[in-house]
């Protein structure tokens, strides 16, 4: 039978370290790239960035390598009385400074724009001015090209301005747009890339197989929310959303492909990472994870099998 492979890549600020290093080691174990393995890649924030970065032909290791240098920059871990005044202000105002996060993705991705995708996109994200959720997407199947001439860099920006973290993304390009990250509607992309293929893209559903990576997932309560209000909730309802959101995809994604849909990602600890916990031991630790996943028999042999196996690309691209 034919195959169509979707790669979906879920958000979650610096733990994307897990998923650089998942598909890093999958790449060294396969010996075959990320890029020449997949018909559509979709990925949110710092999916978004990942699937940006292979599309454009980066290999998994230099994106791994973005993370672990770049990290402790974007998402730097001071003191207790700085960390605690960030928590205030992340009250009334963004915690974090997106100054950092542009400045290496500029320096990453350079002038590089979506039409020079060399795999079919789709990166979410929310159209914060006019209220409504936002695809950026690659001109591929029965889309257009509307999207083609953004920087890769205001896309990744855009896709990863995480709400209460970072400010609204600007676009350069359309004058007076804002967007904010797409993990508020879609931090695991996996159904997009289901529906991009069959709806968009004309793959019958039998057809479709989709890895889908995640950033690590923890326990997850909210009992001692039960009766609370807004200032008690504070970041705590961006975590139910994503991980409500999370959790809804996984289910509908397995249910609709059964055996075709392979999902890595490990358990932790609660509190063990944080998506905006830059230091350096903490991106060890997250790659040392990533590594031992893609190392896991089911997921080496079963990734092998389906996806990074040397078959053909169904050549969709360009349409």
């Amino acid at each position: 039978m034919a195959m169509f492979r979707v790669l979906s890549l879920d958000g979650g600020g610096i733990k994307g370290t897990f998923t650089a290093s998942v598909l890093a080691e999958l790449e060294t174990l396969c010996g075959k790239r990320i890029q020449d393995s997949f018909d559509l890649i979709v990925g949110t924030s710092t999916g978004g960035i990942l699937a940006l970065g292979l599309s454009l032909g980066f290999e998994a290791k230099t994106l791994l390598d973005f993370y672990v240098n770049e990290g402790p920059k974007i998402f730097p871990f001071t003191g207790r009385v700085s960390r605690t005044r960030a928590s205030i202000r992340q009250l009334f105002s963004s915690k974090l400074s997106a100054q950092p996060l542009a400045k290496a993705l500029e320096e990453i991705l350079g002038e590089k724009r979506l039409s020079d995708a060399m795999t079919p996109l789709v990166i979410p994200a929310y159209d914060a001015v006019e209220g409504r959720i936002y695809l950026f997407k690659t001109a591929h199947g029965s889309n257009g090209k509307q999207d083609m001439d953004m920087k890769a860099a205001d896309v990744a920006l855009a896709t990863s301005a995480a709400p209460t973290y970072f400010e609204a993304a600007k676009s350069k390009e359309r004058l007076g747009a804002q967007h904010v990250d797409g993990g508020v509607w879609a931090n695991n992309p996996a159904m997009i890339g289901i529906v991009e293929a069959q709806a968009f893209l004309n793959q019958p559903l039998e057809e479709i197989h989709l890895l889908s990576v995640g950033t690590t997932s923890e326990p997850f309560n909210i009992s001692q929310h039960t009766n609370s209000g807004v200032a008690k909730w504070n970041v705590g309802l961006l975590s139910l959303m994503m991980e409500g959101q999370s959790e809804a995809a996984n289910a509908q994604a397995r249910l609709l492909l059964g055996k075709r849909f392979h999902r890595i990602n490990t358990l932790v600890k609660g509190g063990q990472y944080a998506m905006d916990d830059g230091r350096s031991e903490k991106i060890a630790e997250l790659l040392q994870l990533g590594r031992g996943e893609a190392q896991k028999k089911i997921n080496r042999e079963g990734v092998e099998k389906a996806f990074l196996n040397g078959t053909p690309l169904k050549q969709i691209w360009p349409s």
